[in-house]
């Protein structure tokens, strides 16, 4: 059985806590050192070495958001944005997709963020970055697909555990709870499983898709139901009085 799951980046915490559940599912989870840089191709081939014949996939994060307006934005941000994004995630999937070519089996999962399309006002770094990633995801899937490889882009929405929910410059935090149908935040550590499907072979019907991991919230186009209605749909069991389909009479 191949069991080894590699972490490129423990910095975010839904990677610390998915090392910590990937574990007690049974797997064999490394992170890449700090020292290994992630968009040097002969660094990260000569650490992962090792591996061949036992990845059973590779989960690599969205990298930090990069706030900066364009016109002040400098030659040194430009190549950090671009090494510490796209790049990384380069290396990644040439150096851990052809292990998984090689044995035939494996997945890579690389992680986006809602501000991808609704940035904070000034993140277009981030956000090109990560439109870059999610292209990249589509071509390992035609490229790695036949050999067995699955390739997944996953949009998260924010939640709980992010560190700031508040920002001025968008609008994207204003009520945020309420933009989710289930009325609440997603919770810490609720990405979890969906990870560890997608390391597993039941996930080949979705190789190659990006999947929106925000619990609706992208979807979210205005309110249908009112407070005092979603407490009554709450409280009633589905069939129930009170019940049936939000916004239609």
């Amino acid at each position: 059985m191949k069991n080894t799951v590699v972490l490129t980046d423990l910095r975010t915490r839904e990677m610390q806590d998915a090392a910590v559940f990937l574990a007690e599912q049974g797997y064999e989870v490394r992170t890449v050192p700090e020292s290994v840089c992630l968009w040097k191709e002969a660094e990260l081939r000569e650490w992962s070495a090792e591996f061949a014949g036992e990845l059973a996939g590779v989960i690599h994060p969205a990298p930090p958001a990069f706030l900066s307006p364009m016109l002040e934005t400098t030659e040194e941000e430009y190549a950090k944005a671009r090494n510490e994004g796209p790049m990384a995630a380069w290396c990644t999937a040439k150096v851990f997709g052809g292990i998984m070519r090689a044995q035939g089996s494996g997945s890579l999962i690389f992680l986006g963020s809602i501000h991808a399309e609704k940035p904070v006002g000034r993140g277009f770094l981030f956000s090109s970055g990560c439109g870059a990633v999610q292209m990249l995801s589509r071509e390992i899937n035609q490229d790695y697909g036949p050999f067995g490889v699955r390739s997944f882009y996953i949009q998260r929405g924010p939640g709980e555990a992010d560190p700031d929910l508040k920002n001025d410059l968008s609008p994207l935090y204003c009520g945020l709870e309420k933009r989710y149908p289930l009325r609440r935040l997603p919770k810490r550590g609720e990405l979890n499983g969906l990870l560890a499907f997608l390391l597993s072979p039941a996930a080949a019907p979705l190789a190659g898709s990006d999947l929106r991991a925000d619990g609706g919230m992208t979807m979210y186009y205005g309110e249908r139901i009112t407070e005092e209605q979603a407490e009554k749909l709450r409280r009633h069991t589905p069939g129930a009085e009170g019940g049936g389909i939000i916004g239609f009479k």
